[in-house]
């Protein structure tokens, strides 16, 4: 039981806002709607959201690497994003190394530098200058910009998520984000 309960989707100051959400995302998730509660902050933070999401000059892959590395220690980023991650072809082996922290195999050099990088920023320790200049060979400065602002929105959003104990959706919601995002994979093909 989250410790916040979540705004209900109902007639309130919440619903343009959830409408909004539901056209970016397809759906409102149960983190959202636990952040409802500040209305005017979700409003600029999903907006965050739906930038890193669906704006970033990241493939679909690479941004699925950056957010399940920077959620991996939250039940709900996971419950949510390994699936997804596994429809854009990140395989279990991946997800188990990704999960336990460590760079997997089998991918490009450009992507097992995006995930040594994400490992680090996540680590909050800071980013050796090696590591940053492997990046840098692989990725422009608006593409690291772009893995950054989607690893820290995801932080924050991990945080929230841990802190007010959101639950997991049921498999057949869940299948809504797997559904939309198909959607969206097959618009940009």
């Amino acid at each position: 039981m989250s410790r916040l309960p979540p705004i209900e989707i109902d007639p309130g100051d919440a619903n343009e806002l959830f409408d909004s959400i539901q056209k970016s995302r397809g759906w409102v998730s149960n983190a959202m709607r636990s952040l409802a509660h500040a209305p005017e902050g979700l409003k600029k933070f999903q907006a965050v959201g739906h930038y890193a999401r669906y704006e970033t000059e990241l493939t679909e892959v690479q941004r699925e690497l950056v957010i399940i590395i920077t959620g991996r220690g939250s039940k709900y980023a996971w419950g949510h994003h390994a699936p997804l991650g596994r429809q854009v072809g990140i395989s279990e082996e991946q997800l188990r190394a990704l999960k336990g922290g460590k760079v997997p195999s089998g991918l490009s050099p450009a992507d097992a530098a995006l995930c040594a990088y994400v490992l680090a920023f996540t680590s909050l320790a800071g980013v050796d200058s090696k590591l940053f200049e492997e990046l840098t060979r692989h990725f422009t400065p608006r593409q690291i910009t772009d893995i950054s602002l989607t690893s820290g929105y995801y932080l924050a959003l991990g945080a929230c998520l841990i802190a007010f104990d959101v639950a997991l959706e049921p498999p057949e919601v869940l299948q809504i984000e797997l559904d939309w995002q198909r959607k969206q994979l097959a618009k940009s093909a």
